[in-house]
């Protein structure tokens, strides 16, 4: 069913304060936006917690050409567009607020180190926050590698998080020779869970418990250059293992196997942009896609376990299911004292759970286990500004995207999905 929703949820607040010593240019950058939800929020690819910080950061940039970064900012993974400085990320501009498929990125805690090399060259390296994303299916309940927010603590009790045994440890250099930027760099990442062997009976147990350590990464490249003074061409590439949760389309790091022993999933990322900038309009089209490999097993059953495995059930996956009202109850209803006298079965607050709205709980599918193959999407639009100048920018555009979905394959077939979006913005920025 198509869908028509309007939100000004992308909105922002930004402060960027500057100052300048003998010896160093001192900065300070926030901004959030209001895309969150409590209900929502995680911190697997940016900090989705309302109001959603997007960058937090202060910065020393020494006239050696050394620069300091700490706090909330875009990982390096991120393509730039002027060596590795902060706030010059080659962003897609498109409207969505998840960009595209195919390109990589974060926003997460870091703390970078960068050197300048005469303006033709620059060296970075980062420490930045890990989180591991897990996929497939049939895994048995032999092994723990994370868990869920605690009510009364700091995180989500809807969201799971794991534990990282080390942050994630990226490099990255960057050249312009004249014409062009270009990159190359290289992730390094550390899965880890806690395995409990199975026994006899092929139930987990404590005895004989161990850490399993999984060490993986990728390597990646961006390119970005200017034609004919108007348009701009870049290209980007990640390849690796365990980096599925850096690309837009947030696919999986790693499964586990029957044993219980991590395994990574293999990951593409690739992206190319045309962008053409005019003194009033910029248009832009982008065509991306992402992959993760097979990575399946048999249990000891002789059942599927993993990711894509050709055993999984998809003969339900074109099969639509009426929706099912979803009532939350408890065992022996409450009673209280009836004011009028006596006792009679009156509901106390908060005791008994509230029904779902009928109309608004649709039914879901059942024998539908395909994992995604590969994602692609395309993107064309542009942005026309109506105004620029002292009171600020005022600018609209409209922006439509193609996706589609594929699965690997299994019992029922391949089941593959496409989405058509349009969507439209009109932005003031404030001077």
């Amino acid at each position: 069913m198509a869908e028509f929703f309007g939100s000004g949820r992308q909105s922002r607040l930004s402060t960027l304060i500057e100052g300048k010593l003998n010896t160093a240019k001192l900065t300070g950058y926030y901004e959030s936006d209001f895309l969150s939800a409590a209900v929502t929020s995680n911190n697997n690819q940016s900090n989705s917690y309302s109001l959603r910080i997007r960058q937090a950061w202060a910065q020393a940039a020494l006239n050696s050409g050394w620069s300091f970064t700490g706090g909330q900012m875009w990982s390096l993974v991120t393509e730039t567009k002027k060596g590795v400085d902060n706030r010059s990320e080659a962003l897609p501009m498109t409207i969505d607020p998840q960009y595209t498929v195919g390109f990589s990125w974060a926003r997460q805690y870091g703390f970078r180190i960068s050197k300048n090399i005469g303006n033709k060259a620059w060296m970075a390296f980062s420490v930045e926050d890990s989180q591991e994303t897990i996929g497939g299916h049939g895994s048995t309940t032999n092994f723990l590698l994370g868990q869920q927010g605690a009510s009364g603590g700091l995180y989500n009790p809807t969201a799971n998080y794991s534990y990282n045994p080390s942050p994630d440890f990226i490099g990255k250099l960057a050249f312009e020779p004249g014409w062009g930027h270009f990159e190359v760099f290289g992730i390094f990442t550390d899965f880890r869970d806690r395995v409990y062997p199975l026994g006899a009976a092929t139930k987990p147990s404590a005895t004989g418990a161990f850490n399993n350590s999984s060490p993986d990464g990728g390597i990646g490249a961006n390119m970005r250059g200017t034609i004919a003074k108007h348009f701009d061409v870049g290209l980007h590439f990640l390849g690796g293992n365990g980096t599925g949760r850096y690309g837009s389309a947030g696919l999986s790091d790693a499964i586990v196997r029957p044993d219980g022993v991590l395994v990574p999933v293999r990951n593409y990322q690739t992206l190319g942009t045309l962008e053409w900038h005019g003194p009033r309009l910029d248009v832009y089209a982008n065509a991306g896609g992402e992959y993760e490999s097979r990575t399946a097993f048999l249990s000891s059953s002789g059942k599927g376990v993993g990711y894509g495995s050709p055993l999984f059930n998809n003969s339900g996956c074109g099969l639509e299911t009426p929706p099912a009202a979803t009532t939350v109850t408890v065992a022996t209803p409450p009673t209280s004292t009836n004011p009028t006298g006596g006792t009679a079965s009156i509901p106390v607050p908060g005791a008994v759970g509230t029904p779902l709205t009928n109309g608004f709980n649709p039914g879901g599918l059942s024998n539908c286990n395909g994992d995604t193959r590969n994602i692609i999407e395309g993107t064309i639009g542009f942005w026309y500004r109506f105004y620029n100048g002292p009171k600020g920018r005022v600018q609209w555009g409209p922006q439509y995207s193609y996706i589609v979905r594929n699965t690997w394959s299994g019992v029922g077939g391949n089941p593959s999905a496409t989405e058509n979006m349009f969507f439209t913005s009109f932005r003031y920025y404030l001077p």
